[in-house]
């Protein structure tokens, strides 16, 4: 609109957009027939902080981004005219419009998960634990005796029979005492002489330990617990036995990979419906980080697989078969995918890239976001979300895997030894969040930010991520960056849309990142766009 009197003209642009940002030519012609012309640079982006037609407004926004038009744009779980409040009670999401479904819990209010009461675990917070489970997140394990039953909440034993006392190992005696009491004599002799021999057995070296299947699991368990309390929660009593697999069904074949202390072999195992093939994990040196790491993947597949959701058919996370701990040799026994890992995957297509490669790889992002939500649901955190960590099956779906053994076996080079979190153990730094670089604190929020990364992998077909043109940078080098602002830019001949995708992951609040559901949504609108022809499958095969 333009309005003039008889000194100057004024020219009102309404409802400007950034794409309408660039050198414009305004040409005038006088009363006189006389024509001037110039020209001038049409900025459409207020400062930041700033809206309104003048960009004279302050947005003021606690927690979010501020448009020039609307204002404060809240993120997941925040509301109120700046953004400065959560959602109220049982809501959550964008707009606080989505209802919460816990039972027995509190609802987060940035992705609707439940934070469970004492004595409940689940999606939904409805289930009480197992038996012989209670607690927080069901991590403690009863004492009751003698078949007495214990309270999934608090643990306390109801005591059945002629049994009494906290753990119902105080038997009620009828009549007279005295006989209990000849009774009791010798046994307290007993128990008190037993510490004594078996002291001298073991100094003396004619007594080795030996710890058995249940000590085993319960000492897997209390590790587990010590450093990630969550994955322990789903994880019901005899976890670990019921998929121990016997050596003998299982045939070793060649080396895929191996680093110091891991490998990964090609194998056969024999099954009642026949032998299939399979990959199986294992580790070479017996240390205490990798004990770690080899029951936590384990641990982390069971817990998926045991969900009573899961559906192998349908799951973007590899395929478990079993677990060997019994024999010489620990494995980890997984579905075998031929085509590898993405990273490799990725890496073959360059000699023979287009312009558009990269959105025929889109639905790969679309499967991983799927396996997040599965991680989600449980509350489990991958830690180390890469392309080097996905597998490709053959009826191209793509697998998320490797939850624990990977960083020596496939990429020992792209992980960095952080000196500041765990004693020196080599973690992914450029594929980090900012959190988790400068806290160690990690969450599902901080595996999107890695998704991020893995999708701009996918991007550039496999480059290795580059901050300020730097590669394998030390954490406190990459935290000042990040700091900064600075992201990795976007990859030659990537869609503007696929790269804003990347940068929503990059935020430095996790609050306001995507969730993974919101991801698989808007990836998939960007595939159909950007490749109408091509159809995501919803089902692999297995």
């Amino acid at each position: 609109m333009v309005t003039s009197d008889s000194n100057e003209s004024v020219v009102i642009f309404d409802k400007l957009q950034t794409n309408d940002e660039g050198i414009y030519t305004c040409t005038i012609i006088t009363s006189t027939g006389e024509v001037m012309a110039t020209t001038f640079v049409l900025n459409a982006s207020c400062p930041v902080d700033r809206k309104g037609s003048l960009c004279t407004e302050v947005c003021g926004c606690d927690r979010a981004h501020c448009d020039r038009w609307t204002g404060c744009i809240c993120g997941e779980g925040w509301t109120g005219s700046r953004c400065q409040t959560r959602c109220p009670d049982g809501t959550y999401g964008k707009g606080c419009a989505r209802q919460c479904s816990c039972q027995n819990g509190v609802c987060r209010t940035s992705d609707g998960s439940c934070d469970c009461r004492d004595g409940w675990y689940g999606s939904d917070c409805s289930r009480p634990c197992v038996t012989g489970r209670y607690g927080r997140r069901c991590q403690n394990t009863c004492a009751c005796r003698h078949n007495g039953s214990c309270s999934h909440v608090e643990g306390s034993c109801q005591c059945v029979g002629a049994w009494t006392g906290r753990y119902c190992d105080v038997k009620v005696m009828e009549g007279n005492g005295e006989p209990f009491v000849k009774t009791l004599v010798p046994i307290v002799f007993f128990l008190l002489l037993c510490p004594v021999v078996l002291l001298v057995l073991y100094k003396k070296g004619w007594l080795c330990c030996v710890t058995a299947d249940d000590d085993e699991e319960t000492q897997v368990l209390l590790e587990l617990q010590r450093v990630e309390a969550d994955l322990t929660q789903g994880l019901q009593p005899g976890w670990l036995g019921r998929w121990e697999k016997k050596a003998k069904n299982l045939q070793l074949g060649d080396l895929i990979g191996a680093g110091m202390f891991g490998e990964v072999r090609n194998a056969e195992l024999r099954t009642p419906k026949g032998k299939i093939p399979v990959a199986a994990k294992s580790v070479r040196v017996e240390d205490a980080q990798s004990y770690r790491d080899f029951y936590r993947e384990v641990a982390i597949l069971i817990a998926v697989h045991e969900e009573k959701d899961h559906d192998v058919r349908r799951s973007n996370i590899v395929q478990l078969f079993g677990v060997m701990t019994k024999a010489a040799h620990k494995y980890i026994i997984l579905e075998y995918a031929p085509k590898g890992d993405l990273l490799c995957f990725l890496r073959q297509q360059r000699n023979h890239a287009t312009a558009h490669t990269h959105v025929t790889f889109l639905p790969y992002a679309v499967h991983i976001a799927r396996a997040l939500q599965e991680l989600q649901r449980l509350r489990i955190v991958h830690r180390d979300v890469a392309a080097r960590n996905v597998l490709v099956t053959r009826d191209n779906v793509a697998k998320l895997a490797d939850f624990g053994l990977a960083r020596d076996v496939y990429a020992t080079t792209q992980y960095v030894s952080t000196p500041r979190q765990g004693d020196g153990v080599l973690l992914p730094v450029s594929w980090m969040a900012l959190e988790s670089l400068e806290m160690g604190e990690y969450t599902c929020q901080s595996d999107v930010w890695s998704f991020g990364v893995l999708l701009w992998e996918i991007a550039s077909l496999g480059d290795e991520p580059r901050y300020d043109d730097r590669a394998r940078l030390t954490g406190p080098v990459l935290i000042g960056i990040l700091r900064r602002g600075v992201r990795l830019r976007k990859p030659a001949r990537c869609d503007d849309g696929v790269y804003a995708v990347m940068r929503s992951c990059w935020r430095d609040d996790p609050e306001t990142r995507p969730t993974p559901d919101s991801l698989e949504r808007r990836l998939e609108h960007l595939h159909q766009i950007l490749d109408p022809d091509f159809v995501i499958e919803m089902e692999t095969v297995v």
